[in-house]
């Protein structure tokens, strides 16, 4: 029955969002609200294994870019492995659910080439900012990351 009730919101929510721009405007705000301190905490919390799996997805997204291809499903992945690196289950288990019925807000907000450029720079700085361990940096590196891509939507404007 959760996966069931789960389904059902995800698809009303990818509706509302394919065919409202308010809704988008709304995703993307919380969006600002709650992946900077999700980016905080994974700096705070990431252990090696983390930073790999960063790495490794931020590798396989550069190297879908560089080859023409869309990156949005490394995007999700990306995002994902922050909340996962937060080491709070709550904050994983959101995110899971928000990112799944992101998926549509994702792939137009990457649909373009600039705008995959944007995103996987943005993802660069993230990444360094974990290295370093340093939870403002990390904050402020999302900060930066949701604004720049935001910036490049239409319906930003």
């Amino acid at each position: 029955m959760g996966e069931k009730l789960y389904s059902s919101l995800a698809d009303s929510f990818n509706k509302g969002v394919s065919t409202n721009s308010q809704r988008l405007r709304e995703i993307l705000e919380f969006r600002r609200i709650f992946e900077p301190e999700v980016a905080a905490l994974a700096a705070a919390n990431a252990v090696e294994r983390d930073l790999e799996r960063l790495k490794a997805i931020f590798t396989e997204q550069e190297k879908s870019f560089a080859a023409g291809k869309e990156i949005a499903s490394f995007d999700a992945h990306f995002h994902l492995a922050l909340a996962r690196a937060a080491k709070n289950s709550v904050l994983r288990e959101i995110a899971a659910l928000l990112y799944d019925m992101l998926a549509e807000s994702r792939s137009v907000a990457l649909q373009t080439p600039e705008r995959m450029r944007v995103s996987l720079e943005g993802h660069r700085h993230i990444l360094a900012a974990m290295e370093a361990k340093d939870p403002a940096l990390s904050r402020e590196a999302m900060i930066r990351h949701l604004r720049t891509v935001e910036d490049t939507l239409p319906a930003a404007s």
